[in-house]
This record gives structure tokens, C-alpha cells and sequence, in this order.
């Protein structure tokens, strides 16, 4: 009869520094000890809450042959290999419909289905013909409306607006870069406050400064990319807290990107403008930790998550708190459980410390999911 209880000793990360004692049993985490309890792996190592990347599109056809994006299967195909990678908890920011008036494949997941949950945020919300084609058209006029029924009636807990056309191939520059903003400050911040008061939370999309200075005064919950912010607005989403998805390991595919446009006027704008925002927010994230603002780790799908974490390394985050974008801190900005009495157990370990070679993340040793053991991208 295989047992139906674990004990784990290791070092709690992200800024655990001795080992200590949990135990697992009926998928949940035990902080007392439990008679008869198996070893989960040799004493010591490194366990971590399962990864999290806050910006995906799972509704993405990659390499499924045969399978039509936007497809429930695609979903699911996508949400295991995330698993098998460590990465147990899942925010969607975009996704289409195969059909209109139908509800997008990542609305109204099920918790319990042995892959990892995820929190979605349905079709964004931008004008017709400006972003990349997922979007519900809407209007200037139509963003209350449109934003309190995907909150509302279609029971998304986060609603995403595109607020500016950025990167550069959704739209023609404007004054020498692309960003010409969406909707005025008025008009997202009573989004805002219609998708608070259906209980939900509004993510926006904001590379520029004009559209991350609109997001930030209009009282929205996070800022996706914000490749335009400063340090007065850092401090304002710091005092006001407001999450910041930097996205910056996506520097270099958006830099070969802009160079593969080289003689173009627009091209050579944007070029410079990426360079100069890349340095300009390496040392923004790191003032940004310093004052609080929650930092969450996500990928736009492009990369793994555990590349976002070393990229954030080398913007300056210490090892620890870097990881923390990924996992404990992320959960507690997106209002899940980590490494507690009572939580899920939603587990990773690592016979060697990731905080330092963050690569090590790619390929946990050890994967469990509600408790159950996971073959992991390790095998």
C-alpha cells in the first residue's frame, strides 16, 4: 500500500538559509510532524512553492501538429509542458476565441485537473486593427463596458487592456516610436474602477511612458512590460501597490527584432529607444524591489521562466530576491499560497541551490503538484 504521507527536510527558499521540516499528506502542506511519514528525498537540498510565470498566452499553437490554436487542447498541451518545467502556477494575459461571442479557452479552468491552475484574463481589450489580432475590439467609449463584462459575466479574475501599440510591428510611429496610447486616463480609470468593483483586478499593457504615466495615475493593479516608467512612477505604484511585469528577458528577441529593420526611419527609432530603456530600467527594478513594488516574473510565452529570473540576476536583484518574482512573492501578489500550513502542496527540490545558477530551475529534481509526484524536464 503506498504511503499517504511525506516528509521533506530542506532549505525553504527563496531565503531560506537552514533546513527545516514539512510534511504532505491528501495534496496539502503539514507543518507538524505525521507519524509513519516517507521520505520525499535525501535530507537537505532546496525546496521551493512551484514556479509561477504572470505572463503567458497558453491559447498559442507551437509545435502541436494538428491541433487548432486557441483550442482547449493547445491550452492543455501548453499547460504541461509548464508543468513538467516546475511552473505550477499560471497567468494568462491574452487569449483569442476561435469563434465570436465564444468564451476564450483559458476562462473557467478547473483547479483540480492535475495540471497547473491558471489565472486568466480572457480577450484583452484594445481598438480594431492596432494590436495583434487576439483583441475584443473596443472603443474608447466601449472599455467601461467591455472591461466590467469580462470581469463580471465571464468571471475573469483579471481583465487586460493593451494601452499602447508597442512593439513596434502593431502599429506606425508616432513622433519617431510607436506607442501612440489607446484610451485617456478617464476612460481606464473607470474601467478600473468597474473591474474592482466586480472583485476582479486590471492588468495593463504599457511600454511607453505616456501609457505607463496613464496606468499608474488611473489606479490600475499592474503594469505589463512598463519599459517607460521612471522613478516617480515607480514611487506612485510603490505607495499605490501596483505589480510590475518587467517581461525583460524578451530585450534581445526585440532588439534583433528592430535590427532586422535597420534602414527603415521606424526601425532605427525603435532600436535606440529599446537600448536606451533596457538600461534605463535594469537599474529601475532594483529601486523598485527596494521600495516594495510587488515584481512579478513573466515570460509573454517567449522564453522559460527560469531565464526571466537569471536576466532579472543580471539587471542587479539579488539571488533570492530575484527568484522571489517567480515564486513566493509572486504568489502573494496574485493571492496564492506558498510554502504554508494548509496549502496546497505545490512543490519543487533541488539536490543543489538555484539562487545561484538559476539555469538549475529549468530542471527540477523533484515536481509535485497537489501533492503528487510530477516527472519533472529532469525525467
Amino acid at each position: 500500500m503506498p504511503p499517504d504521507a511525506f516528509h521533506l527536510r530542506a532549505t525553504v527558499l527563496p531565503h531560506g538559509d537552514a533546513p527545516s521540516d514539512l510534511w504532505v499528506r491528501a495534496g496539502r502542506i503539514h507543518s507538524h510532524p505525521i507519524d509513519g511519514a516517507e521520505a520525499l528525498a535525501p535530507a537537505g537540498g532546496y525546496v521551493l512553492p512551484g514556479l509561477v510565470d504572470a505572463h503567458v498566452h497558453l491559447v498559442t499553437n507551437r509545435d502541436y501538429k494538428g491541433l487548432p490554436a486557441g483550442s482547449r487542447e493547445v491550452v492543455d498541451r501548453n499547460r504541461g509542458d509548464f508543468l513538467r518545467r516546475g511552473v505550477l502556477l499560471l497567468r494568462d494575459m491574452g487569449a483569442f476565441t476561435r469563434r465570436e461571442a465564444e468564451q476564450p479557452a483559458t476562462l473557467g479552468l478547473p483547479r483540480d485537473d492535475g495540471l497547473p491552475p491558471v489565472i486568466a484574463s480572457g480577450q484583452p481589450l484594445a481598438p480594431e486593427g492596432v494590436f495583434t489580432g487576439i483583441q475584443e475590439p473596443t472603443t474608447p467609449e466601449q472599455l467601461e463596458a467591455h472591461a466590467l463584462r469580462r470581469a463580471r459575466d465571464q468571471h475573469a479574475p483579471w481583465v487586460k487592456v493593451i494601452l499602447d501599440n508597442f512593439p513596434p510591428h502593431f502599429a506606425p510611429a508616432v513622433d519617431g516610436v510607436p506607442g501612440m496610447v489607446n484610451y485617456r486616463e478617464p476612460e481606464l480609470r473607470a474601467a478600473a474602477e468597474a473591474v474592482h468593483a466586480a472583485g476582479a483586478r486590471i492588468a495593463v499593457h504599457a511600454f511607453t511612458h505616456e501609457a505607463a504615466a496613464s496606468a499608474v495615475a488611473a489606479g490600475v493593479d499592474s503594469i505589463e512590460h512598463g519599459w517607460g516608467l521612471d522613478g516617480d512612477l515607480v514611487e506612485e505604484m510603490a505607495r499605490r501597490g501596483i505589480a510590475w511585469t518587467p517581461t525583460l528577458a524578451l530585450d534581445a528577441m526585440m532588439l534583433d527584432m528592430a535590427a532586422g529593420g535597420r534602414g527603415q526611419s521606424q526601425s532605427a527609432a525603435v532600436e535606440r529607444w529599446l537600448h536606451e530603456a533596457v538600461d534605463r530600467i535594469e537599474p529601475l527594478i532594483v529601486r523598485a524591489r527596494r521600495l516594495g513594488v510587488p515584481l512579478l516574473a513573466g515570460t509573454d510565452g517567449v522564453e522559460p521562466v527560469a531565464r526571466e529570473v537569471a536576466r532579472l540576476q543580471r539587471a542587479g536583484l539579488e539571488p533570492a530576491d530575484a527568484l522571489a518574482t517567480a515564486s513566493s512573492a509572486a504568489r502573494e501578489a496574485l493571492g496564492e499560497p506558498g510554502i504554508e500550513d494548509g496549502a496546497p502542496a505545490d512543490l519543487l527540490w533541488f539536490a543543489h541551490d538555484p539562487r545561484e545558477s538559476p539555469e538549475l530551475l529549468e530542471r527540477p529534481d523533484l515536481v509535485l503538484l497537489r501533492g503528487e509526484r510530477i516527472e519533472s524536464a529532469r525525467g
